[in-house]
């Protein structure tokens, strides 16, 4: 599978566009960033190496992206206030190519998950309904295994008996 930057690459030559410094760089903290990278973060990310860059440039591009289907915007604040981003072509061969989320309430991690089945309970609802689904978004929030661990650690702390001073 032909990486982000290649994809892109490949659309924008046959649209006659060109591979910006900046374009090139915005792919490449995408890529090497990994995971949910915010707008913000990627802009901390190419600013680092190309200091005269502006949040609003990494903005107009993240949003080219969007509207051409390379990347896929997310949403793990339960306010929705932060849209992070995630590639949505390392997942293409499927039709419904999002994974399951879960946002840990307490580290903020985040983990993905995919099933197959989701394409089977998306083909039911579309056949119930005759809606055409474009995309699915599902994410769960709790706690990490480690912070489960940790959470439980300090409860059964909390229960020990105290010694009492004289």
């Amino acid at each position: 599978m032909e990486s982000l930057y290649q994809q892109v690459t490949l659309r924008l030559r046959d649209e006659g566009g060109r591979m910006t410094s900046q374009r090139r760089l915005i792919l490449q903290a995408l890529e090497e960033l990994g995971g949910h990278p915010t707008a913000e973060e990627i802009y901390r990310h190419v600013s680092r190496q190309s200091p005269g860059i502006n949040l609003s440039t990494v903005y107009r591009t993240l949003n080219w992206l969007e509207e051409n289907g390379f990347i896929a915007p997310r949403w793990f604040e339960e306010e929705r206030r932060r849209e992070r981003f995630e590639p949505a072509v390392l997942t293409a061969p499927s039709r419904h190519p999002t994974p399951f989320h879960f946002r840990c309430r307490s580290c903020n991690r985040i983990l993905e998950f995919a099933d197959p089945r989701m394409e089977e309970i998306v083909k039911q609802f579309e056949r119930h309904t005759g809606a055409q689904v474009k995309d699915v978004e599902l994410t769960f929030y709790g706690l990490c295994q480690a912070c489960a661990r940790m959470e439980a650690h300090l409860v059964t702390a909390d229960q020990q008996p105290k010694a009492i001073k004289r």
